[in-house]
């Protein structure tokens, strides 16, 4: 019984992997639409991984280079809060929606969905990149 302690083999389990793959592709639908909804000319960037949030730095008023800093291990985490609420901000999310959205990741992927396919969020902000 003790020696079962530490009986994992290292691969993740198929559950795992496509909630993973489900919350990907349904953020990706969401940065789609939201790319569509500003007029961004290449939206069907939102479905390539990791590059799709060059959409969310062009809305911020970022470059796409700054994707890059995202490798930089702790740096990264800090730089996705700063940015996500740069983002909210820009479409005029509440506050207490940027909170409960960076603290529940579900949160701010339904956050992400009504921004997209809702009347009520509109893009306040002005870029001058574009994708």
């Amino acid at each position: 019984m003790m020696s079962d302690w530490c009986a994992y083999s290292g691969a993740p389990s198929w559950g795992g992997f496509w909630v993973g793959v489900v919350f990907y592709v349904i953020q990706a639908i969401a940065f789609y639409q939201i790319a569509k909804k500003v007029n961004i000319r290449n939206a069907w960037v939102a479905f390539v991984p990791f590059v799709q949030f060059i959409i969310v730095l062009h809305l911020i008023d970022k470059s796409g280079w700054n994707i890059l800093l995202l490798l930089i291990p702790l740096v990264n985490i800090v730089l996705i809060i700063i940015w996500m609420v740069k983002f909210y901000v820009a479409f005029s999310v509440s506050t207490g929606l940027i909170v409960l959205s960076i603290i529940i990741p579900i949160a701010g992927l339904i956050v992400q969905l009504v921004i997209a396919f809702s009347e009520q969020y509109s893009y306040k902000g002005s870029t001058r990149f574009t994708v």
